[in-house]
């Protein structure tokens, strides 16, 4: 079972408020006990003064001196990876309650760039723990043989992601840990008349903090899927660390998970990629 992002004591009242006042007392407990804080990153709030984040997902990204773009094969064959987002550590640090994350440095999320993915698959995650975005520059695609032909392997730039780049804010929330997992094995159990109330809520009911469009997730389960990514038997510990939303290269959920040890030693080489069916 995936370890938890455990949720601050001033969330978990405000939580429990929302569990209430959405018919949900009986079972406040159970809920509370896998509720799991979350990094929710989205468009730009109503009320948000001052400059551009870093962090986003989309667009030609922004690199640090030594950048190579990561790709499948070699030659006339190569086919670079899709660019999903960029975050900078420095800009989400104040929402990761629990410290899990380095507090500086830059992340790099990439996609397997060709079509032969399937459910679990190893990707790239570029960690720059020494940079910051001041010494980053928009990556030189026209001096790249491998973009040549833009629209191969994708039928459209493997820089664009879901559309226009947009800009990630960065806000913590408590994010109610689903109570379905992945194969539909229990996280918890409820009776039945708690799950159909649960099914009954908006994805956002049980958020604690205000809403500002946010399209992934940071550090807790995708709000939207209902659904937990579950490791291969002899993984150990594993958590979601970007829940990235649903792009259209994959029609489906798409979760980057990285295993707890490599999480805490700042090691991102063993991330993997499961797209989740439904």
């Amino acid at each position: 079972m995936m370890r938890p992002n455990p949720v601050t004591a001033e969330d978990e009242r405000t939580l429990r408020q929302l569990i209430g006042e959405a018919g949900l007392g009986p079972w406040e407990g159970e809920l509370v006990g896998v509720a799991e804080h979350g990094i929710a990153l989205g468009t730009r709030p109503a009320d948000h003064r001052g400059p551009e984040p870093f962090s986003r997902c989309g667009g030609v990204p922004a690199v640090p001196p030594g950048f190579v773009w990561p790709g499948t094969g070699s030659g006339p064959e190569a086919v670079p990876d899709c660019f999903v987002a960029q975050i900078d550590l420095t800009e989400v640090a104040s929402a990761d309650v629990n410290g899990l994350l380095p507090s500086r440095g830059l992340l790099y999320f990439f996609f397997l760039g060709h079509d032969g993915f399937g459910g679990r698959d190893p990707v790239t995650v570029l960690h720059f723990p020494d940079h910051t975005a001041a010494d980053t520059a928009p990556y030189d695609v026209a001096s790249d043989p491998a973009f040549a032909d833009p629209e191969a392997g994708w039928g459209a730039p493997p820089w664009e992601f879901t559309g226009p780049p947009t800009p990630l804010y960065a806000a913590g929330k408590a994010l109610l840990a689903k109570v379905v997992r992945f194969h539909d094995d229990p996280l918890v159990d409820l009776p039945e008349e708690a799950v159909d109330l649960l099914t009954a809520l908006p994805a956002a009911a049980l958020d604690v903090a205000p809403q500002h469009g946010a399209s992934m997730v940071l550090l807790g389960p995708d709000r939207d899927s209902d659904q937990y990514v579950v490791p291969p038997h002899g993984r150990g510990p594993e958590r979601v660390l970007l829940a990235a939303g649903r792009p259209d290269f994959t029609g489906c959920p798409l979760y980057y998970v990285i295993r707890d040890e490599d999480l805490a030693a700042a090691d991102f080489g063993g991330v993997e990629a499961v797209t989740v069916q439904h």
